[in-house]
C-alpha cells in the first residue's frame, strides 16, 4: 500500500496520452454535446434502483485554468451520466467553492439526467481561494437537510473534485462528515495534494481517492456505493426494469456490506409470485416475461428457493427454502422483465389513453412541443406498436401531474427519469398502436400474424379457427375474419405460441402468448372495410363499413342504411366476407345503432369482388329512420358432394377454397349441426372414408360444433374425409306431411263406403 508520504512526493505531470485523452474531452464539450444535454459518458450505466444522496463539491478556485474547469464539468457530466436520476432513486446537488462556497443546486432542485446535464453546462469558473475545510463544514450545514431533498433512508455520498492544497484546516470537517455517516470520495486534478486527498477520503482510501483520469474505476466504486443499500438489481437488461436477477443477503454489519457478492438465481427456484415482489420492489409494474437465460448466465448461484406470497414489499422478506441447492442446469438463470410505470388510461385499449406515470404515486403528464416522436418512445415502454397519434386535453381544474421534456425522452432516456413534479390543467393523451400486426399480405388486415413481446416473432399454434382469427381481426380493428391458415417455412425460428382457447375466454392476445420455435408460421386473412358485427356467427350480423384511406386509424366504422342497400349488394358483402348467399336482409336485425352512418347508396352489380368496388350514389343521405340499418344473414360455405342429393356426401367448407374436412370422434350429434347449417332434415350417418392420396383438408373438433359455433368458425388447416349423410327435407315432408293425410284420406273413403 502506498503510504500519504509516498504520495506527497508524487507530482502528476500530463504525458502525451493524458494531453490526448484532454483534447478529446475539450473537443466534445467545443461541438457543443453537454451543451445539448448529449455527454457520452465513457462508462457503462450503472445497474441501480438504490436511493443515493450525492453532492458534488467541485474546486472553484483561481488555481484552476479555464480548461481545468471544463475536465472538472466533463467528469462531474460523467458522473451524471452513470445514474438513473429520479426523487426516488439517485439525486445529485452541486457547490462551487473557492474563497466561499456557494449551492449551484440543491439534492432537490434537478429530478432529470437531462436538466442536470444542461445545468452542468452552464457552470462559469470564478476563482479565489482553496477553502476546501470551509466548504466540508458548509455542506454538511446546508446541503444534507431533508428541507433540500436528503432522505432519511438514502446512502449519502460527497465528491470531492479539487486541483490543490486546502488553505484552511480540513481533517476535523472531513471527519464530521463521516461521523454524520456520509461517505467521502476524493478526486485529484493535476497537481493536487494526494496525501490530503487520504485525510480527506473515506476509508478503504484505496477505493475512495482517485485521479480524474481514473474515471472508469471511480464510477464502479462509485456505483457501488450507492447500492450499498440495495439487495435486488435486474443487470442487462434494456431498463432497470429487465434484465438478469442478481441477489444478495443483507450483511451482519455494515463493515461485511463490502464482502457482500451478487448471485445469480435459478430459474426452477423462482416463480411469478416471487417475480411480482421483485417488480415491485424496483418500482416497476407488473411481470411481462420471466424467462432463464434471456439476459445471459452469472455465477455464482443463489442457493435458496424463494416462497414469496406475492405481497412481501422486499424478496429477501419473503420465505426461503430449508435445503440448498447446489447445481443449477445451463441457461437455467433467471431472467426477468417488468413492465415498465407507465400506462395510458381510459382509452379503447392499454395502448391508448391519458398519459400516467408512477414516481411514488401515479399522475398524468403534460408538456409542450410533444410529437409522434416522443409518443414512440412512450409505446416503446408500453411494449405497444407504432405512435398512432398524441394531443393535448385541457381539463377544467388544475391537478398535480409530472412534466416531461420531449427532448429528454429523444435522448433516449426512460420515461421515468425525465419527469419533474408540477401541477397541469393539459394533459396529455397517446394512441399506439396494438402489439399485434399482420404483415406481408396484401393490406395491414391480411399477412402472417406476428406479436410483440419485447421483440416482434410469428406466432404458431395448433386448431387455430376463424373464430380465433376473428379475436385478432377485432384486435387490429379490421373487419372480419376471412380465412386462417398455417405455413410451413424451410427453418426453424423463434415464435411465439399461442392457444386458441386462451383467446377465445377474451384474453387479449399479447397475453396468451408463451415463448417457443416452430417451422409452422401462421396465416390471417381479415376483410378491411367490412364486417358484420353482433350476430350469431362470422356470416350474420349488423353490417358496418369503413372507406379505404391513408390513415386507418383515422376511420370510424359506419352503418348503411337500408334504404342504400339491396340484394345485389349483399351478394358482394357475403362473397367478400367468404360466406354463401344471402339469406335474410333486415334492417335492425342485430341491433339498432347510432350515428354514424355510411352516406352513400351502395349501387353495386352484384359480380363485385368487394363493397367499395361498386359505384354509390352522387348524392350524400343526411338522416335514415330509426331500425333501419342493415342487418345481414350470410348462408354458411359449406356443402355435402358426391351423395344421391345435396344432403349427402363428403363434407367440405370454403375458406378460401373448398377443402374437405377430417376429423375425429364425429358423432350424429356432430353431423346433426351441419344437417340444420345446411337446411337439411336430420342426422341420418356419418362416416370417415380414408383416401390414398394425402390432399389438403379441414380439421374439424366436434366441440367446437357442438357448442353452437358455425361450422366454418370451427376449423383448422389440418387425412381421412368426412361422409354424412342427412335426410332430405322434400322426403322428410313426405313422409311427415303427405303420408299422414293419404292415410287419412284412405280412413275416411273407407269409413263412407261401408256407411253406403
Amino acid at each position: 500500500m502506498t503510504s500519504p508520504t509516498d504520495e506527497r512526493r508524487q507530482t502528476v505531470y500530463l504525458d502525451m496520452d493524458h494531453l490526448l485523452m484532454l483534447m478529446l474531452m475539450l473537443l466534445l464539450w467545443s461541438s457543443g454535446f453537454l451543451a445539448e444535454g448529449k455527454h457520452i459518458s465513457p462508462g457503462a450505466q450503472c445497474e441501480t434502483t438504490a436511493k443515493a444522496d450525492i453532492v458534488l463539491l467541485v474546486d472553484d478556485s483561481g488555481s484552476l485554468s479555464n480548461q481545468d474547469f471544463k475536465i472538472i464539468q466533463s467528469f462531474a457530466s460523467s458522473i451524471v451520466s452513470t445514474f438513473y436520476i429520479s426523487s426516488d432513486g439517485v439525486q445529485i446537488g452541486l457547490v462551487l467553492y473557492s474563497t466561499e462556497p456557494k449551492t449551484e443546486w440543491h439534492l432537490n432542485t434537478h429530478s432529470t439526467k437531462h436538466s442536470l446535464l444542461k445545468a452542468i453546462a452552464y457552470l462559469q469558473h470564478m476563482g479565489g481561494d482553496t477553502m476546501t475545510g470551509s466548504a466540508l463544514n458548509y455542506i454538511l450545514q446546508n446541503n444534507f437537510k431533508p428541507s433540500v431533498g436528503m432522505r432519511a433512508d438514502s446512502q449519502k455520498i460527497v465528491v470531492l473534485i479539487t486541483d490543490g492544497e486546502s488553505t484552511d484546516d480540513i481533517l476535523l470537517p472531513s471527519q464530521n462528515l463521516k461521523d454524520a455517516g456520509i461517505e467521502l470520495y476524493a478526486i485529484g486534478l493535476n497537481a493536487a495534494d494526494m496525501s490530503e486527498l487520504w485525510v480527506i477520503a473515506s476509508d478503504p482510501k484505496e477505493i475512495h481517492v482517485h485521479d480524474v483520469k481514473d474515471f472508469l474505476f471511480f464510477q464502479n466504486m462509485l456505483c457501488n456505493s450507492a447500492n450499498r443499500l440495495v439487495f435486488v438489481k435486474l443487470v442487462n437488461g434494456m431498463s432497470l426494469c429487465s434484465g438478469r436477477l442478481e441477489v444478495r443477503s443483507k450483511p451482519s454489519n455494515q463493515s461485511n456490506q463490502s464482502n457482500q457478492s451478487w448471485s445469480s438465481v435459478c430459474e426452477a427456484d423462482f416463480d411469478q409470485q416471487d417475480a411480482e415482489v421483485v417488480c415491485r420492489e424496483l418500482g416497476c409494474g407488473a411481470p411481462l416475461v420471466l424467462q432463464g437465460a434471456l439476459y445471459g448466465v452469472l455465477a455464482p448461484m443463489w442457493t435458496k428457493e424463494f416462497q414469496c406470497g406475492g405481497n412481501e414489499s422486499a424478496l429477501l422478506d419473503c420465505r426461503s427454502s430449508d435445503s440448498a441447492r447446489n447445481t443449477c442446469s445451463p441457461g437455467k438463470s433467471v431472467g426477468l422483465t417488468c413492465s415498465e410505470p407507465v400506462r395510458l388510461v381510459g382509452g379503447a385499449s392499454r395502448c391508448a389513453g391519458t398519459l400516467e406515470v408512477k414516481r411514488g404515486d401515479w399522475r398524468p403528464v403534460y408538456g409542450s412541443s410533444w410529437t409522434l416522436k416522443s409518443a414512440a418512445a412512450v409505446c416503446r415502454e408500453l411494449d405497444c406498436g407504432s405512435a398512432v397519434s398524441t394531443r393535448r386535453r385541457d381539463d377544467s381544474s388544475i391537478r398535480f401531474a409530472w412534466k416531461i421534456s420531449s427532448d429528454c425522452i429523444q435522448s433516449g432516456s426512460a420515461l421515468r427519469q425525465c419527469v419533474s413534479p408540477g401541477s397541469s390543467s393539459s394533459i396529455m393523451e397517446i394512441t399506439c398502436s396494438e402489439p399485434v400486426r399482420l404483415v406481408g399480405g396484401a393490406s395491414r388486415c391480411a399477412g402472417t400474424l406476428e406479436v410483440k413481446r419485447g421483440d416482434w416473432r410469428p406466432v404458431y399454434g395448433s386448431s387455430w379457427t376463424l373464430k380465433s382469427a376473428a379475436a385478432v381481426c377485432r384486435e387490429l380493428d379490421c373487419g372480419s375474419a376471412i380465412s386462417t391458415r398455417r405455413r410451413d417455412d424451410s427453418s426453424i425460428r423463434f415464435a411465439w405460441k399461442i392457444s386458441s382457447d386462451c383467446i377465445q375466454s377474451g384474453s387479449a392476445l399479447r397475453e396468451c402468448v408463451s415463448p417457443g420455435y416452430s417451422s409452422s408460421i401462421m396465416e390471417i386473412t381479415c376483410s378491411d372495410s367490412v364486417r358484420l358485427v353482433n350476430g350469431t356467427n362470422l356470416c350474420s350480423g349488423r353490417l358496418e363499413v369503413r372507406s379505404k384511406p391513408s390513415k386507418p386509424s383515422n376511420q370510424s366504422w359506419s352503418s348503411v342504411c337500408e334504404a342504400d342497400f339491396d340484394q345485389q349488394d349483399a351478394e358482394v358483402v357475403c362473397r367478400e366476407l367468404g360466406c354463401g348467399a344471402p339469406l335474410v336482409l333486415q334492417g335492425a336485425l342485430y341491433g339498432e345503432v347510432e350515428a354514424p352512418m355510411w352516406t352513400k347508396e351502395f349501387q353495386c352489380g352484384g359480380n363485385e369482388s368487394s363493397l367499395l368496388d361498386c359505384r354509390s350514389s352522387d348524392s350524400a343521405r343526411n338522416t335514415c329512420s330509426p331500425g333501419k340499418a342493415v342487418g345481414l344473414t350470410c348462408s354458411e360455405p359449406v356443402r355435402l358432394v358426391g351423395g344421391a342429393s345435396r344432403c349427402a356426401g363428403t363434407l367440405e367448407v370454403k375458406q378460401g377454397d373448398w377443402r374437405p374436412v377430417y376429423g375425429s370422434s364425429w358423432t350424429l350429434k356432430s353431423a346433426a349441426a351441419v344437417c340444420r347449417e345446411l337446411d337439411c332434415g336430420s342426422a341420418v350417418s356419418t362416416r370417415r372414408r380414408d383416401d390414398s392420396s394425402n390432399r389438403f383438408a379441414w380439421e374439424i373438433s366436434s366441440d367446437c360444433i357442438q357448442s353452437g359455433s358455425a361450422l366454418r368458425e370451427c376449423v383448422s388447416p389440418g387425412s381421412s374425409i368426412m361422409e354424412i349423410t342427412c335426410s332430405d327435407p322434400v322426403v322428410l315432408i313426405i313422409r311427415l306431411v303427405v303420408l299422414p293425410l293419404t292415410l287419412l284420406l284412405f280412413i275416411i273413403v273407407n269409413c263412407f263406403i261401408h256407411k253406403v
